[in-house]
């Protein structure tokens, strides 16, 4: 991080060559006119977004560097923006005391191809206008992030609450393949298409509960979240008054929902309802299944103090083979809120060291508890809540059939580390780091099939790095970018967008060869507001935040682990449930935090390779002021664990996201032809993978199907080799996700 700021020494030499250009423009007006004026387009004018850019955000504003004879005549020109339609967008044009030319769109811009003119109005010759300056972009097709790509899976969720994260949660943990729809679009035929739904908190109530209950009372099986009357009665739970507010769960390991997760009591915010579980007798007794409702998982209000208050529990319901799973608790806003912080807590500073930062969210004061409660940031606290999800998902869909997913990271890696320095004008910090890596490499290795090791470098733009070296970094597979810097100093959205325009902009006007960065760390990583960052870093293509980050040492005192709790990235949202498109990855391993020691990235490794199975990738933070890079380097080398830039993980994660199953269907051959062997079962699907994730995405489908054993897998007609792994206490079968059509058979 450093808290050193820019250099005022370097600031002056820019101040004086900006100076000296000036002169040397207004000598030369002519000549430069006459130059443009004859169509030539100015490449050196920094442009954003870039010319040929894809994935533009639709929220974009659209900004062209002047030079600075052009500055002094900028009355005189305009930005005119034509959409992918051929229609103009209606916006409005501005220019600012450092030069830079804007279009600000009334709208969101639509998505496809965008055409930018820079036009210069003259009242010379025949006064035409004259084009200074034209690129195209392509903007973002509108996605909404609360759909799956449909599927078995169906999650219920109201609009305006927390419910609509759950579809991050099931994206996160590999289910891309589910149905979202609201509480009063729920239909007896919708249930019956569907083999597990999921109800949100705020789905609770209404006139789609009378549905779930016969849908249930036929075989159905449901995950319901923080209950209300029928929904918890249909649970086997009696509200017994009360509420636990930011408690803690503990997992029964022994359970076979809760076996290979955590047994150390976790976090959860927001409020648990307190229940009692049904009695020892009661209906039902006599058909044979147990009225009691199974414990998975207890509540406590401290770290060491449980209670016989359930926090999750499995019920089985009638004779048709019917479950509820219920977590007493919000799972979706607890895992918002323990990635996110104390919204709370948001423009206060906490910590007593300025400025406002991430860890000002979960840092208490002399009358308050940390949000974060120190003692447990070495358990990855919402990614194993995650898991307990996932793991019921996959155990009630088994009445169905084996539930397929896919896995984290690719190659079915358990951990990568994410290599990102924050260069605050070093001499030769960057390119020395980059050299180093490329010295690493295997003869042969392909980066995009993480094969190389790549870092990502964030500078300021007096780097001594050129515009070309840069070039051929970025050519190598090194993701490059502008720190864009405050000062260290708080911020208002107004000034931390001005902050982004002014460092951006700065940053193209020299290293104009660059593609737009799609990752970022903010100097100082101030952090003003609770979501704000986020939204405004869009605004200017940012898609992968790195700003939550282990520090200050004094807090953290040598725990390795995760503020956020988590190793995994996933999209910020709003309380709400509005999910914003920039993904949130915390910086585990910050070199100011370890004091040159290499002990937590030794600890993070290990969590993630051995029994404990903290799975994810791990962020950093390095800046040449020690040798933290060449430590990670060392490490990851010497351990097989894959080091990539911000840009591959946001590129695979997107591509994992983007893929999925389709058509999976279960059939008995046993049942429709004579002889055939009446134990199998077969199942059938086809693989749609996104082309950011081909070649390195990884299927997994359960080992077992109730009794019987998975003997094959085929695509296309052609067996598949596949590999055994037991993931949290279910025992997986691995394969490479590939497009086709699959078949597996279970005896």
């Amino acid at each position: 991080m450093s808290t050193n700021v820019r250099s005022p020494y370097s600031q002056k030499i820019r101040t004086v060559l900006l100076v000296l250009a000036t002169v040397l423009a207004l000598l030369t007006t002519g000549l430069v006119t006459f130059s443009l004026a004859e169509g030539a387009q100015s490449d050196s004018m920094a442009r954003y977004p870039g010319s040929g850019a894809q994935s533009v955000p639709r929220s974009t504003e659209i900004l062209l560097q002047l030079s600075p004879g052009w500055a002094d005549a900028a009355d005189d020109l305009s930005i005119q923006v034509t959409g992918s339609d051929g229609s103009p967008v209606p916006g409005h044009t501005a220019v600012n005391s450092s030069g830079i030319l804007s279009f600000v769109p009334e709208d969101q811009l639509d998505a496809g191809r965008t055409t930018v003119e820079v036009l210069h109005h003259t009242a010379t010759g025949d006064g035409e206008d004259q084009t200074l300056d034209s690129w195209q972009f392509t903007v973002n097709q509108a996605r909404d992030l609360t759909e799956g790509a449909g599927g078995s899976l169906l999650l219920i969720a109201r609009d305006g609450t927390a419910d609509s994260y759950l579809a991050e949660i099931l994206r996160a943990e590999g289910f891309m393949s589910f149905d979202t729809v609201a509480p009063d679009e729920v239909t007896a035929d919708l249930l019956a298409h569907h083999a597990v739904v999921v109800v949100g908190a705020g789905s609770a109530s209404g006139s789609h509960v009378e549905a779930l209950e016969t849908w249930v009372a036929k075989g159905g099986d449901l995950v319901t979240l923080r209950p209300e009357g029928q929904l918890a009665t249909l649970g086997g739970l009696t509200p017994a008054g009360g509420a636990v507010q930011d408690g803690y769960l503990t997992i029964d390991t022994s359970s076979s929902v809760g076996a290979g997760l955590t047994g150390e009591s976790m976090q959860f915010h927001g409020a648990a309802g307190i229940y009692e579980t049904n009695a020892a007798a009661g209906e039902g007794a006599a058909d044979g299944h147990s009225p009691e409702t199974a414990v998975v998982a207890v509540l406590s209000s401290a770290v060491d103090d449980p209670t016989v208050h359930p926090a999750v529990t499995w019920n089985d319901v009638g004779t048709s083979g019917g479950h509820v799973v219920t977590f007493t608790y919000d799972l979706a806003t607890s895992v918002l809120l323990t990635r996110q912080g104390n919204p709370a807590w948001a423009g206060q500073e906490r910590d007593g060291s300025a400025p406002i930062r991430p860890n000002d969210l979960f840092t208490g004061g002399a009358d308050e508890d940390d949000y974060l409660d120190l003692s447990r940031i070495g358990v990855p606290q919402a990614d194993e809540q995650m898991r307990l999800l996932g793991n019921t998902l996959v155990m009630l869909h088994d009445d169905t059939g084996p539930l397929p997913r896919f896995w984290y990271l690719p190659h079915g890696k358990n951990a990568a580390i994410v290599m990102t320095a924050d260069d605050h004008g070093t001499d030769d910090g960057t390119r020395e780091s980059f050299e180093r890596m490329l010295g690493l490499d295997a003869p042969g290795c392909e980066v995009r099939l993480w094969e190389c090791h790549r870092a990502t470098s964030w500078f300021y733009p007096e780097s001594p790095l050129t515009d070309s070296q840069a070039a051929s970094y970025q050519e190598q597979g090194f993701d490059l970018g502008v720190h864009a810097t405050t000062d260290c100093a708080d911020w208002t959205p107004e000034s931390l967008n001005a902050a982004f325009q002014t460092s951006l902009m700065e940053f193209r006007d020299k290293y104009s060869s660059l593609r737009d960065q799609r990752g970022h760390r903010l100097h100082c990583i101030a952090n003003s507001q609770w979501l704000e960052q986020a939204s405004i870093g869009l605004r200017w293509g940012i898609r992968f935040d790195m700003n939550y980050y282990n520090w200050p040492p004094g807090w953290i005192q040598d725990r390795a682990g995760y503020m956020t709790g988590s190793a995994l990235p996933m999209r910020f949202s709003d309380v709400d449930g509005r999910i914003i498109n920039v993904f949130q990855q915390e910086s585990h391993l910050v070199n100011e935090t370890w004091n040159g020691s290499s002990a937590a990235i030794e600890q993070l490794i290990d969590a993630a390779e051995d029994e404990r199975g903290y799975y994810g990738a791990f962020g950093t933070h390095y800046d040449f002021s020690d040798a933290f890079d060449r430590q990670l380097m060392e490490i990851a080398a010497e351990r097989d664990i894959p080091m990539v830039s911000a840009q591959q993980l946001l590129d695979f994660t997107e591509g994992r996201n983007a893929s999925s199953f389709a058509n999976v269907s279960y059939t008995d051959p046993g049942a429709a032809a004579s002889g055939a062997d009446e134990d199998t079962l077969e199942m059938t699907w086809e693989i749609d993978v996104d082309d950011r994730a081909s070649d390195l995405l990884q299927a997994m489908v359960p080992l077992r199907s109730g009794d019987r054993l998975l003997a094959s897998i085929s695509k296309d007609g052609t067996p598949l080799d596949f590999h055994v792994r037991q993931i949290k206490g279910i025992t997986y079968a691995f394969f490479p996700a590939a497009n086709g059509s699959f078949e597996a058979r279970y005896r």
